[in-house]
């Protein structure tokens, strides 16, 4: 932390360009001391090349496409193909658009809302920030940290102050520590971790964390074989201090997951400078869906509507079978139409597979996928999350004086609960200073506001999102009367309306993300991303890419397929 610090820090405007998006990312990597990883993670997260400068716009007439999926990768892909001519077929199982972006509004002016798939953007996500100005989205600060957030542990309570000092006052002594953990700093533990692991890797060693490769560095293979456990392990701490850093810093849930997981969200800075689209997430799906629906052909750059392709988009129409016809060069798809539950087969030159492995899963597939594929369809990673908001008559955790304030940010707490996020619709960053924030003129608190009263994953999220309503809202309530200090019931009367989802619920995903199990990298990364009969069938998804259980994941890889099938339609044509 050297040239940089809190009194030159960039502001963090609304709707930033790309200059400042990249003074913001630049900023954090030299605090971090790796500046040299900026040129590649712009250009590892930067959209790939545009698909007309693959295959002429309007060339494709003749090619029928089908795309599994409308969430964000299957939207994309669609998107772009369509540039070429090709004529497009969007398959979705359910009724809704988007997959897991979902923007619940409590609201008829939508106004407040609560995100239950992805809320917030990091400036490095090139490929969300290509598709955020080209429909022209309003962004603004989504805030990750706040100095006066909560930690709650073991029933005591402390802020989350600059120098860790109220979490070594008040609940270092409630864990069996030895006298080298009382030493340690626990909000520069992680840093240390990173250093270890991360920093000591040669800059093109690193960018392998983020890329897809047949076979990695031999350094990123062992990295690869460790949890983040084993990491914590390795760097000489007791078990009472790895469970109290887990706590503290809501990572307890994620311990064992692979480090390589968490080296990826480090490297390209995840969870620094953070946007979100201010009138809610689904509007970056909804505005691919318009553009398909020719809503809005500014969209598509001067492609004539001669020249895009055609689009049919069956919505409630889900696929159960995916079949190689070799003699006819065709993929056949076999989908059920949920207004009459009739089957019907049609014929495909090529597939995009755009949905979860834990939807694939139950397609039946003839002849079938390689045997690595197959391995990886059954086996990678997936995990579930659960997100219940609340619609409060009044923002408790925004009253008081400067010191007691939340705006924004986070809360972490060994209670099911998890971590508890604050709305950052009532932010305004201060000049100068990191991290800072304070209430925009002319708010209230005694506005009504939407709390992210839980967020967890993994077996926290089965735990209490498997709870029914009436106990689950009646437990939340109290627990978050607990980590704020409230007197028992206070909230009883300051609920408006709540909403709870449990991904394992959602009817065709079943799962919040991919988050990888140590070794889940070296053995499927690449194998996942390969096309199978006879390079007819791509897959695409926040599961295909390095960045899971992003909108960077999905769009990017979205892309990806599309300009992979675009390479083949133009070698078949020359």
């Amino acid at each position: 932390m050297n040239s940089y610090n809190n009194s030159n820090s960039p502001y963090q405007i609304d709707n930033p360009g790309e200059c400042e998006r990249h003074t913001m990312l630049e900023y954090i990597l030299k605090l971090q001391n790796r500046l040299d990883d900026l040129e590649n993670i712009i250009d590892l997260m930067s959209p790939p090349e545009e698909i007309t400068n693959i295959c002429p716009m309007g060339i494709a007439k003749d090619i029928k496409v089908a795309v599994i999926g409308a969430g964000e990768a299957g939207l994309a892909a669609a998107f772009e193909l369509r540039k070429t001519g090709c004529n497009i077929t969007l398959f979705e199982a359910s009724q809704r658009i988007g997959g897991r972006v979902y923007t619940h509004y409590f609201d008829r002016n939508k106004k407040y809302y609560g995100e239950l798939g992805p809320m917030s953007i990091p400036v490095s996500h090139e490929t969300t920030w290509h598709y955020i100005n080209l429909f022209k989205l309003h962004t603004s600060p989504f805030v990750n940290n706040n100095d006066n957030a909560l930690l709650y542990v073991r029933n005591e309570r402390a802020v989350n102050d600059i120098k860790g000092k109220s979490v070594e006052n008040n609940i270092y002594s409630k864990f069996n520590l030895s006298e080298t953990d009382k030493e340690q700093k626990w909000f520069e533990f992680y840093e240390k971790i990173y250093e270890k692991y991360l920093k000591s890797l040669p800059t093109e060693v690193r960018r392998e964390l983020i890329q897809v490769k047949a076979e990695y560095s031999d350094s990123i293979i062992d990295i690869d074989k460790l949890s983040y456990r084993n990491a914590c392990k390795n760097m000489e701490v007791s078990q009472d201090f790895i469970a109290m850093l887990g706590y503290l810093g809501g990572k307890e849930q994620f311990l064992n997951l692979s480090l390589t997981e968490m080296l990826q969200q480090y490297y390209t800075a995840d969870f620094e400078y953070n946007y979100r689209i201010t009138e809610g997430m689904i509007n970056l799906p909804h505005s691919l869906y318009e553009a398909l629906c020719d809503r809005n052909e500014e969209a598509y750059n001067g492609i004539s509507k001669e020249q895009l392709g055609k689009i049919e988009i069956k919505m409630g129409f889900p696929i159960c079978g995916i079949y190689n016809d070799s003699t006819k060069d065709k993929i056949i798809l076999k989908y059920t139409d949920y207004g009459d539950n009739k089957k019907t087969s049609e014929e495909f030159d090529y597939v995009i597979c755009a949905i979860p492995f834990s939807s694939l899963r139950r397609i039946e597939i003839e002849p079938l996928f390689t045997t690595k594929k197959i391995q990886a369809i059954n086996e990678m990673n997936n995990e579930i999350s659960h997100k219940i908001y609340l619609f409060l008559k009044e923002r408790f955790w925004e009253m008081g004086n400067a010191s007691k304030k939340i705006v924004g940010g986070c809360s972490f707490t060994d209670l099911p609960l998890t971590s508890i996020y604050y709305p950052s619709d009532h932010s305004k960053a201060v000049v100068n200073k990191y991290g800072k924030w304070v209430l925009k003129t002319g708010v209230n608190p005694d506005e009504a506001g939407v709390l992210l009263a839980s967020y967890t994953w993994c077996q926290e999220a089965m735990r209490l999102g498997n709870e029914s309503p009436e106990l689950l809202i009646d437990d939340v309530i109290r627990y978050i009367e607990k980590v704020h200090g409230l007197t028992p019931h206070y909230l009883d009367d300051k609920v408006i309306d709540y909403k709870s989802l449990i991904w394992s619920d959602v009817q065709y995903i079943w799962t919040a993300g991919a988050l990888s199990k140590p070794e889940d990298k070296i053995l499927f990364s690449y194998d996942v991303t390969v096309p199978e009969m006879e390079n007819r069938v791509f897959f695409a998804g926040e599961h295909i890419s390095q960045k899971h259980a992003s909108q960077q994941g999905a769009l990017q890889t979205g892309m990806i397929a599309a300009n992979e099938i675009a390479k083949q339609i133009k070698d078949k044509l020359s």
